[in-house]
Formats: C-alpha cells, structure tokens, sequence
C-alpha cells in the first residue's frame, strides 16, 4: 500500500492511483467533450448564416480561432442533409424496388459528401505545402467546415424541391458542384491566400475532375438501381 486517497479516503492500490481518480478524470473528460459538441451544435446556425453574408470573413475568422469542432459539426451536418436527400429521392422515385436500392442510396448520400471533403482538404494541403505555407489542421478544419455553408443550403433546398421531377434532382447535382467550386476557389485564394499560378490551377482543375466523376458515378449508380 502507498497510502490512503485524499478523495475517498481508502487505501491505494500498488499502482498509487486510486479508482475514484480515474472515474472522476473519464467524467470530465466525457463531460468536456459532450460541451464541446453542444457549444458546436449551437454554433452551427450562427456560423451558416455569418457564412452566407460574408464568405471569407467567416472563413477566415473560423481558421483563426481554429474552431475545429464547429468544422467537424459542418461537415456531419452535410452528410447526414446528403443521406436524408437521397434517401427522400429513393422513396420517391424507387416505387416497388426500394428494397434493392436500399445499399446504393446510402452508400451515394454517405459517400459523395466525404468525397468532396476529403478533395478538399486534399486540396488545401497540396496547394499550401507548394506554396511552402504551414497549415494546422485544426485550422484548415474549422475553413473548409464554414465554406460548406453554400452548398448546405441548395442540398437543404434539394431535400424537398427534387421531389418534384427528376430533372430537378439533376439541376441540384449541377448547382452543388458549381457552388463546392466556387466555396473552394475563395477557401484557397482568399482564405489561405494562394495565388492562382498554371501548376496552381492544374492541380486544382485535377481535384475538382476527380470529384466530379467520382459523384457523378456514385449519382448514376444510384439512379440505374431505382429503376
């Protein structure tokens, strides 16, 4: 024995940590971390709507404080808005082989939003590490979530309006891709401040081809089992 806790007075194991000190060490981090999520949660509408009246100052702000988590909670938002949309867009157009289109809409409506993101981080950190700037991670993570604003909107909108024909679902699956290009084109030169050089856009125009084909297979794969 190495003595008695000060916390609950009983005798110490051999290991000099007593049990009531790991449980009250797991609750506070439990707790921090549930706090941490629920400040994000209730930060989420503030950081959309700061977002949608000045993209890059909201951009830049978020990577300053390296708002990470409000990030992270951006970026769920927008897989789960992209998995209730086709899911909403299966029950609707899937009629009697819902069933079987059950695997194809969930792995398009988890799938094609990560895609994105992961292009984009990608992105980011290719550019910057030409441009021999050092980027934390917390901070690339905190711009890319708040410039996911745009495209949560139309994918919001896309939930309801694509209901109505089929060909709506198409215009939105265009719109998305334009408005990502666009939220990812001020990320990098207006946020990071990366100059738009012919290696610069190349690599750019390679990520954003990469994207595209990679959504559009995972949209046509999805569509051909409706039917």
């Amino acid at each position: 024995m190495t003595g008695f806790c000060t916390n609950c007075g009983r005798p110490l194991p051999e290991n000099g940590i007593c049990p009531c000190t790991k449980r009250r060490a797991q609750g506070a981090l439990h707790k921090k971390t549930r706090g941490g999520l629920d400040r994000a949660a209730r930060a989420l509408p503030s950081l959309w709507i700061g977002y949608l009246k000045d993209p890059v100052g909201a951009s830049r702000l978020a990577q300053e404080r390296r708002e990470a988590t409000n990030g992270l909670t951006m970026m769920a938002a927008t897989v789960l808005l992209s998995f209730f949309s086709t899911m909403l867009f299966t029950l609707r157009y899937a009629t009697d082989h819902f069933i079987r289109a059950i695997l194809r809409w969930a792995l398009t409506g988890l799938f094609a939003p990560v895609i994105a993101l992961v292009l984009t981080l990608g992105l980011v950190f290719t550019l910057t590490a030409i441009a021999k700037m050092r980027v934390n991670l917390r901070a690339a993570t905190a711009a890319v979530g708040a410039s996911l604003a745009l495209p949560m909107t139309l994918l919001a909108a896309s939930i309801v309006l694509s209901l109505i024909h089929i060909t709506v679902f198409y215009v939105f699956c265009a719109m998305l891709f334009a408005t990502w290009a666009l939220s990812v084109f001020l990320l990098i030169s207006q946020v990071f401040g990366i100059r738009f050089s012919l290696i610069n856009c190349l690599i750019a125009i390679g990520f954003m081809t990469a994207g595209y084909y990679a959504v559009a297979l995972l949209r046509n794969w999805m569509i051909a089992g409706l039917s």
